[in-house]
């Protein structure tokens, strides 16, 4: 009898350690992605609580679009936490890390991720935004032109690709010129497409057409600070100095904007030019704007190593 019991004891406790669950390891990593982070905001999360897993992702990604990262993230740790394997909020959260310049731990959520879904485009599109932002461009195409095969009318991967290939430059800036293009055509009141094309016949040498590109950008969105600076670049290499330093006073200030053009002067082996916006930025501001000086200094330095 006490030996029936023991066994009975035994084995009751073996189907009680076999019944509880253990988390695997992809469930223990998306618990650790959606841990809470320090300030978060109690409000908005006891406020979201009750809304299903969908809901959640299709705000999370709302919210990411317009820029809002800190709700986007409590969106799609929400929903996370209510379905672990819901991998478009996965992806999504991964996007909010990469936004906020956490590429290590964005690359981490991306891989486990495609895991659980090997063909998610935004995961795919997230390690490719990575491997091109830290200089691995052969990644980052290998992964664009796949995705682009597969979803070839995406702007996002579109855009994505072209871009990869203006940071390649030479014989591919054809190539980004197409696909500019061609995101253009399927969203023409994104003023970020008709930026990147300007920026690209810039690569290109084509300063004349890269002016009305930039304009139409600013016309889309006149506050978009880069934008304006790019114009201002190309006005610059255009030979127009005096649309340009307007351009360069409005977001930078006129020290920076002399800075900026005689720094654009000395790429070209403009030197003369370059020393004379140089000394106008430090007339302007010599203890504020240290940079220009700096500049200076770079250029004398040139100039010594050229006479030699």
């Amino acid at each position: 009898m006490k030996t029936w019991t023991s066994m009975s004891a035994i084995l009751l406790i073996a189907s009680i350690t076999a019944c509880t669950p253990v988390a695997d390891p992809y469930h223990r990593r998306v618990a650790r992605f959606t841990v809470q982070e320090k300030g978060e905001d109690a409000y908005t999360r006891e406020r979201i609580a009750n809304l299903p897993p969908e809901e959640l992702t299709g705000k999370g990604l709302s919210y990411l679009n317009q820029g809002n990262l800190e709700l986007a993230r409590l969106h799609f740790s929400a929903a996370l936490q209510k379905k672990p394997d819901a991998t478009a909020a996965l992806a999504g959260l991964g996007q909010v890390f990469l936004a906020r310049g956490s590429a290590p731990q964005a690359r981490e959520i991306f891989t486990t991720v495609l895991e659980k879904d090997p063909q998610n485009m935004a995961a795919q599109l997230g390690l490719a935004r990575i491997a091109r932002s830290q200089g691995d461009y052969p990644t980052a195409q290998k992964l664009l032109e796949t995705l682009q095969s597969n979803y070839p009318e995406s702007p996002a991967v579109i855009s994505e690709l072209a871009i990869t290939y203006d940071s390649i430059g030479q014989d591919k800036l054809g190539l980004a010129e197409s696909l500019h293009q061609k995101f253009i055509s399927l969203r023409p009141d994104n003023p970020s497409g008709y930026n990147n094309l300007g920026f690209n016949y810039l690569l290109q040498g084509r300063y004349t057409d890269a002016i009305p590109q930039f304009s139409r950008a600013l016309a889309l969105e006149p506050s978009n600070m880069r934008s304006k600076n790019n114009l201002a670049t190309a006005f610059l290499l255009n030979n127009q100095e005096v649309r340009a330093l307007q351009l360069f006073e409005d977001t930078l200030g006129k020290p920076a904007a002399y800075n900026n053009i005689g720094y654009l002067y000395m790429t070209q082996g403009n030197w003369d030019k370059a020393e004379k916006a140089f000394k106008k930025a430090l007339a302007l501001n010599p203890v504020f704007y240290p940079r220009a000086q700096q500049n200076l200094d770079r250029l004398n330095s040139l100039r010594s190593q050229s006479a030699h």
